[in-house]
């Protein structure tokens, strides 16, 4: 009787105490997307650094390889040089897997490299993949690639 109060009391704890996905996560990691990408449109490198998880990597929209990304320093660079977005977010949508989040949506509108006098009118495909490290919820990869109709 022992053992089996025991192991009733072992597996109550180990439900209690695992850092599991919560029904208001999807509102979380929705915010938590959208925050991240208000940083960046609006050129706080810090804010949207915020965001990333250790190992964080990238599939880039210009089509390159899989990349660590930018560093704060030449994230910064470019919009000091006159990098800007207006874009919006469509159709997003969030699933969960264990304490991993993907998160696809479209992303449209404009933008204005460094030294360009045109702004360029995008439509991407997005997928951004979170997981909880050590309790909070970080982007670990970002796939962007430009959406083509055919």
């Amino acid at each position: 009787m022992r053992a089996w109060i025991a192991t009733l009391t072992v597996l109550a704890a180990g439900m209690l105490l695992t850092t599991g996905v919560l029904a208001d996560d999807a509102d979380d990691i929705k915010a938590l997307e959208i925050d991240s990408r208000a940083q960046e449109m609006a050129g706080n490198v810090d804010g949207y650094f915020q965001y990333k998880g250790s190992g964080y990597t990238i599939f880039p929209p210009t089509g390159g390889f899989l990349s660590p990304g930018s560093t704060k320093e030449s994230a910064q660079a470019r919009f000091d040089a006159g990098m800007s977005f207006d874009m919006q977010m469509r159709n997003f949508d969030v699933k969960f897997y264990g304490d991993t989040a993907l998160c696809t949506y479209y992303l449209v509108g404009t933008v204005q490299g460094p030294g360009s006098d045109t702004p360029q009118r995008w439509n991407l495909r997005m997928t951004s993949m979170w997981a909880k490290q050590s309790g909070q919820w970080k982007i670990v990869h970002r796939h962007e690639s430009h959406l083509t109709l055919r």
